[in-house]
């Protein structure tokens, strides 16, 4: 036999051993599923739709006992309708059960009216109430909402049997709907009969109104009027911005991982395959981004419970007291005199010290140990860095969101549809102030017309972010320019003036949209890479030239401190999500504020345990070296002594 031939047949020996090995290894017995019988219904489909061959027993529990069963491990999976508690949560991890927790879709309700009713577009969460509740007697329209016409109001409803039902249930006040409410038993006819009923509101799920199309109206809902009216959908879900849903999990013990099929299952149940399936069982398939925090938790190589890990249970202390020292960049100054203002009004005792002098000085008193809170625009330099790091200073960032200044243009001025860094800079610039009067003064090839200037009073983080953007570097604006804060006169001002030219916020960009103001444009802004009209997108992902990120940078051990802790809960609440959108911040949505109050409660805790580490420490060192002193002091006496007696009775002989 040659070598080679030998080396292939203990290759073919060793390659049928270890696959006799791994057939012994792994647990060839059934699948066991329990619990919420809402889920079961979609797991089964999506099961069978997967083509996976599987051995599985599912029974319908309700979530509670599925919950209990995966905790004491006789259970693979628990199906629910909500996400597992902090108690059952403890149950797994007393029995030593590791999970992996699966969001696979969303049960969204979308309440229906005629295509063309002139009521109801967008509902309140009281509105709901006057409509489905059981305690309901609003028999008009203008019952409802007095802007509404007198119309007769009649209520469609699904059946108390199904998934709509259960989350429509949930939504309105009380225990069912309103007693003359019409029951429709096949949820695929309330499209329908909706369409066809003067007056009429029907409740079905996302995916059924949309299949009916521009027979009825898809409703909106406000929900919290810091983001007002919302269309119902998978990602307004995910951002907690439309209410009327639940979500549908699955909850997989680790261990069970193993059993054949139940991966390969699991896999195909978070794909984007098995939308149709979703979809079709009256359903909406997460989106993009649970699918990805779906796909880390079954491998195991990031979170594996990426969706109720955000359960929090700090507090804020009704009594808490104290001073949180503030320092840093001006670019969070409104947004931090705003929360400051509503923080103490409610919490007397906390006092917000802010002075904000710039991100240089800042980061020095930061790294000095002298600040709780920094406030910065961009990353600390080689010389900030090893500053704190020679005095062992630590911090948490908490990301503030990105503050962007948009510039609006007379309409008829289409040589204002786009402007570079530069010819921004010439405009703007104090230097300019009364010899730049111009168009063609800021650039040969623009006309001979008049610049007209509207800004907001001096001292806005706006201006300050257009300068610095625009030239680099922390210019002053000119003073020559008609200087109003009121953002709706500056828009109609420059509607009416060729050759005028304003900025302001995205969001009072929207507010001037809102009032239909006429005969402006937007302007793109060219930084050498191309015009980039203002946009989320462009802002999100950076190409926007006039643009800040704000971050606060929290020293670690300043997090013991009931007072930081406090002031940052309040920023992190529900509560206070308007102040962001109100001084002009994007990027921190209504949806990823329970994911920071996890992340706060985190390093809360990593904090106090860091501060106890030191504590029993410092103790130990302290007596260790007062007993070695004592020791040496004892000796040195002792020696001492001995060595005076001695002496004295040399003396006395």
């Amino acid at each position: 036999m040659k070598a080679s031939q030998h080396r292939v047949g203990i290759a073919a020996l060793l390659a049928l051993i270890l696959s006799f090995s791994l057939t012994l290894a792994q647990d060839n017995s059934g699948i066991t599923v329990a619990g919420s019988g809402i889920v079961s219904p979609i797991f089964d489909a999506l099961t069978q739709a997967s083509n996976v061959t599987v051995d599985v027993t599912s029974e319908v529990t309700g979530t509670r006992v599925g919950f209990e069963r995966l905790c004491q491990g006789t259970t693979d999976v628990a199906t629910s309708n909500r996400a597992i508690s902090s108690d059952e949560n403890t149950n797994c991890t007393n029995n030593n059960v590791d999970y992996t927790e699966l969001l696979i879709a969303q049960n969204i309700v979308a309440f229906i009216s005629a295509a063309d009713a002139p009521y109801a577009q967008c509902l309140t969460i009281n509105e709901l109430n006057s409509v489905f509740a059981p305690s309901a007697q609003a028999a008009n329209w203008n019952a409802v909402n007095p802007a509404n016409g007198d119309t007769t109001l009649s209520v469609i409803a699904p059946a108390a049997t199904t998934a709509t039902f259960a989350v429509l249930d949930g939504v309105v006040e009380g225990d069912g709907l309103r007693s003359d409410a019409t029951i429709v038993d096949n949820e695929a006819d309330i499209a329908a009969a909706v369409a066809q009923t003067p007056g009429a509101i029907g409740a079905i799920s996302l995916p059924l109104a949309s299949a009916a199309g521009s027979s009825v109206r898809i409703l909106q809902l406000n929900a919290n009027d810091s983001f007002g009216c919302t269309t119902p959908s998978a990602e307004a879900v995910e951002q907690r911005t439309y209410s009327a849903e639940t979500p549908l999990y699955v909850y997989v013990n680790r261990a069970s991982l193993s059993k054949t099929g139940l991966t390969e299952v699991l896999t195909y149940m978070i794909s984007p395959e098995a939308a149709t399936v979703i979809n079709d069982g009256g359903l909406v398939a997460p989106t993009a981004t649970i699918a990805e925090a779906n796909k880390v938790a079954l491998e195991g190589t990031g979170n594996t419970r990426p969706f109720s890990e955000a359960a929090t249970s700090f507090q804020i202390p009704l009594d808490v007291s104290g001073t949180v020292t503030i320092a840093g960049a001006a670019s969070a100054s409104d947004y931090i005199k705003n929360l400051s203002a509503v923080l103490t009004s409610q919490y007397a005792g906390l006092v917000p010290d802010t002075k904000l002098s710039g991100q240089s000085a800042g980061l020095r008193r930061m790294c000095n140990g002298e600040i709780d809170i920094v406030v910065v625009n961009g990353a600390l330099n080689a010389d900030q860095t090893a500053a704190c790091d020679a005095n062992n200073i630590k911090t948490l960032s908490i990301e503030l969101g990105k503050q962007a200044v948009v510039l609006v243009s007379n309409a008829a001025s289409d040589y204002l549809t786009c402007l570079t860094t530069e010819q921004l800079t010439i405009a703007w610039d104090a230097a300019s102030a009364n010899t730049i009067t111009t168009w063609n003064q800021v650039d040969s090839s623009f006309p001979e017309t008049a610049i007209t200037l509207f800004a907001p009073t001096e001292g806005s983080s706006l201006t300050d972010i257009l300068m610095e953007s625009a030239s680099g570097k922390p210019l002053t604006s000119r003073n020559d320019s008609d200087m109003r804060d009121d953002v709706l006169y500056r828009a109609a001002a420059t509607a009416n003036v060729e050759g005028a030219l304003t900025y302001m916020s995205w969001g009072d960009y929207q507010k001037v949209l809102a009032n239909n103001q006429e005969r402006i444009q937007l302007v793109g802004v060219n930084a050498g890479n191309g015009c980039v009209v203002p946009s989320e997108a462009t802002f999100a992902d950076a190409t926007y030239p006039l643009l800040r990120d704000t971050q606060l940078l929290v020293k670690t051990t300043s997090l013991t401190n009931p007072a930081v802790q406090s002031f940052l809960w309040f920023l992190a609440s529900d509560s206070n999500y308007g102040q962001f959108e109100d001084v002009g911040l994007m990027g921190v949505n209504f949806g990823s504020l329970p994911a920071l109050r996890q992340t706060l409660q985190k390093a809360f805790a990593d904090a106090a345990t860091a501060a106890q580490t030191v504590a029993e420490a410092t103790p130990e060192a302290t007596g260790e070296a007062t007993a070695e002193a004592s020791a040496e002091a004892t000796s040195e006496a002792t020696n001492e002594a001995s060595t005076e007696a001695t002496a004295e009775a040399t003396a006395s002989s």
